[in-house]
């Protein structure tokens, strides 16, 4: 078992023990099996799916916003990884889509813009971790991170135009009140 890895030992396909780093005896292969599992490695999974392509969900203000973002993850507990959830790597990505959808349910589309940003990756990270825990899935999130939130490429433009207008509005508005 290598540095980073844990051995999971099963016996006739049942759990036994977890191996640490180091050179291990066991029973020959039909009575024990030891699964080798990288728990040092982080993990990274983009959304949408391989990075391009729109990812479109609702703000509580009733926008829509298309959103990128990467979620990081490690595991803690390689017996219960392995053996708890059917697909933990598609666990992992439903789960992330279902906490950013509902956190992003939750805040207007300038905070999801702007600045509260970082208050919806600390939400979705937090949300991820208790759902996972309640799976009893041996999973720890290490971060969320936004890349991208715009508005739809649909409307882009016509959002790009309104904001210009609102800050043509507010120079204007500033030179008024500088000039009275």
């Amino acid at each position: 078992i290598g540095p980073q890895e844990r051995g999971v030992t099963t016996f006739f396909g049942r759990y036994y023990d977890t191996l640490g780093p180091g050179i291990h005896i066991t029973f020959p292969a039909p009575i024990n099996q030891v699964i080798a599992v990288d728990v040092k490695n982080i993990r990274q999974d983009d959304f949408p799916e391989g990075g391009s392509g729109e990812n479109l969900m609702l703000t509580g203000d009733q926008n829509i916003i298309d959103l990128a973002y990467s979620v990081r993850w490690n595991i803690r507990s390689p017996e219960l990884y392995l053996f708890q959830l059917a697909d933990p790597d598609a666990s992992i990505r439903e789960v992330a889509e279902s906490a950013m959808r509902s956190v992003v349910a939750s805040v207007s589309l300038d905070d999801a813009l702007g600045a509260g940003r970082t208050e919806i990756e600390q939400q979705v990270e937090q949300r991820m971790q208790e759902i996972l825990d309640g799976y009893k899935s041996g999973i720890r999130v290490q971060g969320v991170a936004i890349k991208q939130a715009d508005p739809p490429t649909a409307v882009n433009d016509a959002f790009k135009a309104v904001s210009a207008a609102q800050q043509t509005a507010q120079t204007y508005l500033n030179e008024a009140r500088a000039a009275a």
